[in-house]
């Protein structure tokens, strides 16, 4: 019997790759890991896979404050 899995190949870089990787320890969407820039998700997890990732790349960018 065939079972089909409904998801998304998320393509990305290795750093972000990795990032995913650290994420689906908390989570388990990664239905395969294809290759070093391709990952297959669990479709229902894309949105939230795409905000936790924003807001780690957004905690690691250098901000520069304007001193007044």
């Amino acid at each position: 019997m065939v079972k089909a899995v409904k998801g998304v190949v998320v393509e990305c870089d290795s750093s972000v790759k990795m990032i995913i990787l650290g994420l689906n320890e908390k989570g388990q969407f990664i239905i395969e890991d294809l290759d070093e820039t391709h990952v297959f998700v669990d479709a229902s997890c894309v949105d939230q896979l795409r905000l936790d990732i924003d807001e780690i790349l957004n905690e690691n960018t250098y901000k520069v404050e304007e001193s007044k």
